[in-house]
């Protein structure tokens, strides 16, 4: 039984079901119909030509069946899609709403298998699940009848069948078993799959990480071959003990049930006839059940994952968008703590830090590679919740909640920072855009046309189009972690002799990471970052 389907469909399409219901129901009750009408038109041939009264009840039948029918499935069709799109929306607003740390370690993978897989699968499978219902409540209807030609042959027949779904449900649990089982090897395919695309470069660079990954690869596809073959073996015995179970009551209503139940011999052609009817609808029933099944691991997944995604959301965020902090003076770490999970299992933690930086100036984070240079940035811009201390703002602390006001004030370039493929939230200006194309030095690269004409570029071009995103936004504080890294010597000296001090001129606070040396005399404050916490700070005066 789909439980955790049917509850997704009663949370999310509540006031529809009920017309979808009366409608199978219609239908399913009409076909019964044309079973017994054609049964009893039969039985009559004998007598004279048929019955008109009949053949209109036989025509009244079909066309109550037909359009039953067909507006239960435009109508599931409208219900099922309409669902997966508000949950599509509101899963897509909880991530952009989430906790980024919170985030990270749920995994692209995990998102990429609920967005591609799981909302598809439940998707094709609402046909087979409207023609599974429909079918079901047709054989119970013709049970109905049944009982009405011979109460001990329905008793008889219905504890067969009984025995024979007991059998079915037991094998379906297995199926269930190693579905989940094949979902999980595929999202770890998926998660294999990204770091060989992402990380072509240093597998190209190293015969032994390539052959390591793929090793791993092979490894999961050769795990999830087995497992779909196994589910596959399944799914064939099972469907072939249901078309074997058919034959099987066909022999008991001919050639058992007239010595077991007197006077069933003259009912036998309506019993053979109405269990072929319900052959179709039974193998509906039983091909709908592995899809269906499957239909309902994804909506548990998509479940499990939207509530997760959900608890990220420490800090709600308005529709209206949050006013920035006022900031005209400092910016302060006081006493600042973070920590999160390693890659191997060890905890990487930064702090306590205590540092003050002043409004329009240029500050830079210097440090070895892992020193905690972008992660100290990413908690005072309020991507990261500091576990202990406080940030303030002029000297008053920021609460939690105030963290979306605190994100106002921030712009800038991380290191690992996405291009998009338009300006969001940004209103394009045509000779704004026209004119930092230019002074980044890429207008012969890429356009704007309702959207940058291209992003296949290098890292450093990719670079100069955020950097123009950057510039458009005009925001209070801007942050540029190793922006300089894959510049030309010409720009990166454009960037730390020009760029900077322009922006600093119009009153921009600067937060840069880098490894320049060469440009530290560029700075207001330099911040040496060493195993997560400051080493040592210098001021202007003090370099020379």
């Amino acid at each position: 039984m789909p439980t955790t389907l049917f509850a997704l469909l009663a949370r999310e399409a509540a006031g529809s079901r009920r017309d979808i219901f009366l409608a199978v129901l219609v239908s399913a009750a009409a076909n019964t119909a044309i079973l017994v009408i054609i049964n009893n038109a039969a039985a009559a041939l004998g007598k004279g030509a048929p019955d008109l009264r009949d053949v209109g009840l036989f025509l009244v039948a079909l066309a109550l069946y037909v359009l039953g029918l067909r507006y239960t499935f435009d109508s599931a069709t409208r219900i099922f899609e309409q669902m997966l799109a508000t949950i599509r929306i509101r899963l897509m607003a909880q991530i952009g709403h989430a906790e980024l740390m919170a985030l990270q370690k749920v995994g692209r993978a995990r998102i990429f298998q609920a967005i591609t897989q799981d909302l598809v699968i439940i998707s094709e499978s609402q046909g087979l699940l409207v023609a599974a219902a429909h079918s079901a409540v047709m054989v119970t209807c013709t049970g109905l009848y049944v009982l009405t030609l011979s109460m001990p042959a329905f008793l008889i027949i219905v504890g067969v069948i009984g025995a024979g779904v007991l059998l079915y449900l037991s094998r379906m649990a297995e199926l269930n078993r190693l579905i989940t089982a094949s979902t999980t090897e595929e999202i770890g395919f998926i998660g294999m799959m990204s770091d060989l695309i992402d990380g072509v470069k240093e597998v190209k660079l190293s015969h032994a990480r390539r052959e390591a990954l793929l090793a791993e690869i092979r490894s999961i596809a050769v795990r999830l071959r087995d497992i779909k073959m196994q589910t596959t073996s399944v799914y064939n015995s099972t469907a072939l003990f249901s078309q074997s179970f058919f034959y099987m009551l066909l022999g008991l209503i001919v050639f058992a049930l007239p010595s077991l139940v007197t006077g069933f011999a003259q009912h036998a052609p309506e019993m053979v006839a109405t269990v072929l009817f319900i052959f179709g609808p039974l193998s509906t029933v039983i091909t709908a059940v592995p899809a269906i099944s499957k239909a309902d691991r994804a909506a548990g997944s998509l479940i499990a994952l939207e509530g997760e995604v959900s608890r990220m959301v420490t800090v709600p965020e308005s529709i209206q968008p949050p006013a920035p902090l006022p900031f005209r003076r400092t910016l302060t770490c006081k006493a600042i703590e973070f920590s999160y999970p390693g890659e191997a299992g060890e905890t990487f933690h930064i702090g306590p830090i205590d540092l003050t930086i002043r409004q329009g100036e240029i500050t830079m984070f210097v440090g070895g590679n892992g020193s905690g240079k972008t992660t100290l940035l990413k908690v005072m811009a309020g991507l990261y919740p500091a576990l202990a201390g406080a940030l303030l703002i002029d000297g008053k602390p920021v609460a939690p909640g105030r963290r979306p006001n605190l994100r106002e004030l921030f712009g800038g370039i991380f290191s690992d920072f996405h291009l998009f493929s338009k300006l969001y939230g940004v209103t394009p200006d045509t000779d704004a855009i026209a004119a930092h194309l230019d002074r980044m030095r890429i207008a012969d690269k890429v356009g704007y046309d309702d959207g940058f004409t291209t992003r296949d570029l290098s890292t450093g071009q990719r670079k100069r189009v955020a950097m123009l995103v950057t510039l458009l936004e005009d925001r209070p504080v801007l942050v540029f972690d190793e922006w300089a890294a894959e510049q030309d010597p010409e720009f990166r000296h454009y960037f730390y002799e020009e760029l900077l001090p322009e922006l600093k001129a119009a009153g921009k606070t600067l937060l840069i990471a880098t490894h320049d040396d060469r440009y530290f005399g560029v700075a207001d404050l330099v911040v040496k970052m060493e195993m997560g916490v400051v080493a040592s700070t210098r001021r202007r005066k003090a370099m020379a």
